[in-house]
């Protein structure tokens, strides 16, 4: 923790007091933040699609049992709360991408495995152990993520992982493409593990369309084994799957179609993502890419899902950050980043496939989070000199034409 630069003046302190009051209050009275999420969900306004967000009472209740038990993963999210965006950091990053395996069995027109030339580098398989030392070493952790590139159900260990993660109240999510959730009951071991979140990626509402996105896959057997997952999941007390679509130009035709198919496998929540980047490559997909929802659209959506009892919502990022203020520049350079498999820091999981892209090694995180190349990258979105291969994210019409990767 970098508590040390964080000056702990009265009112920070005062902060940190009451936060950990309520945390305590909430581990000691989970009855009273079950009232709390059930009141919130009533109330929130249900005549527009909102950005996806996970079950508030099990989210909030790890954030709750975690900030007790780890005081200082509190003062590091409060620190991180004040927003000061500076290419010194005095705070570490609460949610990390951690990527299991940078293999996969699929080869996806819109990943970046499809592009010729992008092969592993270095160990495609992150070890247990490895895993084990870089979660003891960063405690401020309030979520990961367990995915990268690759298919996480392809390293054995990714359930000790997940359990892991969660034994230190750290809240843990992952993407899976479905195709062996059937292998030794895969879909069990997932829910099991205590897991936050399962996503799937589903990307066609037919064979035909399914299997031309997502090259070498089997519809059948993974609507079969969606089915699988959330039949069993749905014997437990909370939502822990979400069906995860990317829109594009060849599936935009199924867009309600996509509602219908995922109540029959069971799903009770699926997002429509539109964000489709060209993995730190401008222009790479964009006879893929589609645009956002018109209002029509919309409440067709809305109208559907709420015929299918279906929790619809939407993540639609791009164009989002602008360089007007440190407010409104990306978040992910001074909150986040991604651990490659072979143990590489990489500044985002956007470009998670890069081989050319190293800011250190992962147990060593602390010593690199404010290194020169790290301060420089930060730099380079505080000035507007946004990084060749974060421009996609931005307003390009208030970003610089001089490009830079810091």
């Amino acid at each position: 923790m970098l508590r040390e630069e964080n000056e702990q003046t009265p009112e920070r302190k005062a902060a940190f007091d009451q936060a950990m009051a309520e945390a305590r209050y909430y581990v000691e009275n989970p009855d009273a933040l079950r009232k709390e999420v059930d009141t919130w969900e009533k109330e929130r306004d249900q005549t527009h699609l909102y950005a996806p967000h996970p079950d508030q009472y099990a989210y909030r209740m790890m954030n709750y049992r975690g900030f007790v038990r780890f005081p200082e993963r509190l003062w590091n999210f409060l620190i991180v709360k004040e927003n000061l965006r500076d290419e010194h950091c005095i705070s570490l990053p609460v949610m990390m991408d951690i990527e299991p395996d940078s293999r996969c069995n699929f080869r996806c027109i819109m990943c970046a495995r499809a592009k010729e030339g992008v092969k592993a580098k270095g160990s495609p398989r992150l070890k247990l152990e490895d895993f084990k030392k870089f979660m003891d070493a960063n405690p401020q952790f309030v979520e990961v993520k367990v995915q990268g590139v690759g298919e996480p159900l392809l390293n054995p260990d990714i359930f000790d992982m997940i359990s892991y993660a969660i034994s230190r109240d750290t809240w843990v999510r992952t993407t899976v493409n479905g195709s062996l959730l059937h292998k030794n009951e895969n879909y069990k071991r997932l829910i099991d593990s205590g897991i936050g979140e399962v996503q799937t990626s589903f990307d066609g509402t037919t064979k035909e369309t399914f299997e031309r996105i997502r090259v070498g896959s089997d519809f059948d057997r993974i609507v079969a084994n969606l089915k699988l997952m959330n039949d069993y999941a749905a014997k437990m007390d909370r939502d822990y799957t979400r069906m995860w679509v990317l829109l594009q130009n060849n599936n935009r035709s199924e867009l309600l179609d996509f509602i219908t198919l995922a109540a029959k496998m069971g799903f009770r929540r699926l997002t429509y993502s539109v964000v489709l980047t060209g993995w730190g490559e401008e222009d790479c997909f964009d006879n893929l890419k589609t645009k956002a929802f018109s209002d029509e659209e919309e409440g067709k959506i809305l109208e559907k899902a709420r015929k299918e009892g279906i929790d619809v919502s939407v993540w639609n990022c791009t164009d989002r950050f602008r360089v007007d203020s440190p407010e409104t520049v990306c978040p992910v350079p001074f909150t986040r980043a991604f651990i490659a498999s072979d143990l590489r820091i990489i500044p985002c999981g956007t470009i998670g496939y890069s081989q050319d892209v190293n800011y250190g090694q992962a147990l060593d995180f602390k010593k690199h989070w404010n290194s020169k190349i790290y301060r420089a990258f930060r730099r380079a979105h505080l000035t507007g000199n946004i990084p060749a291969f974060c421009r996609e994210c931005y307003d390009l019409d208030n970003v610089p034409t001089k490009d830079s990767e810091g």
